[in-house]
């Protein structure tokens, strides 16, 4: 198999097959350089042209049942998973797995590895994120507090505002943890101990399990906040409410 490949504005090739792949282990080829050999029509994106060749080997066979592809950590090339190694959260095609072991003896930090949260630096964030919502509970208390008539003053009008007083020191924090969480990936604390919450693909957590994380949290606390020390012996350094929500807490 002769293939060339683009380069710039420069065509380069031919190429043998071991040579062409010794590329791709490289990072020297990616999924989206244009390649071409003879018979084909027009050049293509790599990722496209493997994609058709193995469409091609597998018209001679009945159809077979979808099979789950993933994204090779080292060369950004999707193959099906049971054709590739698991290692933490990287996948790895059968081409680079010698590079990818050698990374690993060699303590090289490997692509897609999740390095996941201390106890103490996830403490030093939820510390930062308690004063910052002290602060704005303070701004926002202390006034209506001298606004707000007093019992002896006016029992009835007291009494009527402090459902409202109640539910607003409840709502801040969700929102402020769900917003927060949702958009960014992290709360200001987090922000600032460069963390971030991710679900256990790496991926981003959606509003929706931000706000149910944040609830989690009250189970937690509930229990004497066992549910926030047991990221000091889990190997994931999970929390209660990171089991509950499937999160991880990672550091950038």
């Amino acid at each position: 198999m002769n293939m060339y490949y683009a380069e710039g504005d420069q065509q380069v090739g031919p190429v043998g097959k071991a040579e062409f792949q010794s590329l791709i282990r490289a990072k020297k080829l990616n999924a989206r350089t244009l390649v071409w050999q003879p018979g084909m029509e027009s050049w293509q994106e790599l990722g496209i042209f493997i994609r058709s060749q193995k469409d091609k080997g597998g018209q001679a066979t009945s159809p077979a049942v979808p099979v789950k592809q993933s994204l090779c950590s080292e060369c950004g090339l999707r193959f099906a998973e049971d054709e590739m190694i698991h290692f933490q959260e990287s996948w790895v095609c059968a081409g680079c797995k010698p590079l990818f072991i050698q990374k690993i003896k060699e303590g090289v930090p490997v692509v897609g590895a999740m390095n996941y949260a201390g106890f103490w630096i996830r403490f030093g964030a939820l510390a930062i994120d308690g004063f910052i919502l002290w602060i704005a509970n303070f701004l926002l208390f202390v006034p209506l507090g001298i606004l707000i008539p007093t019992s002896e003053d006016n029992p009835i009008v007291f009494l009527s505002f402090m459902p409202l007083l109640i539910i607003a020191q409840y709502a801040i924090p969700a929102v402020y943890d769900t917003w927060f969480v949702g958009k960014y990936g992290a709360t200001p604390g987090k922000m600032a101990c460069n963390l971030k919450v991710v679900v256990e693909d790496g991926s981003r957590v959606t509003y929706l399990r931000a706000m149910g994380r944040h609830f989690a949290k009250w189970l937690s606390s509930m229990i004497l906040a066992i549910g926030f020390i047991m990221a000091a012996f889990d190997d994931q350094k999970r929390t209660l409410h990171d089991r509950i929500c499937e999160t991880r807490v990672v550091t950038k």
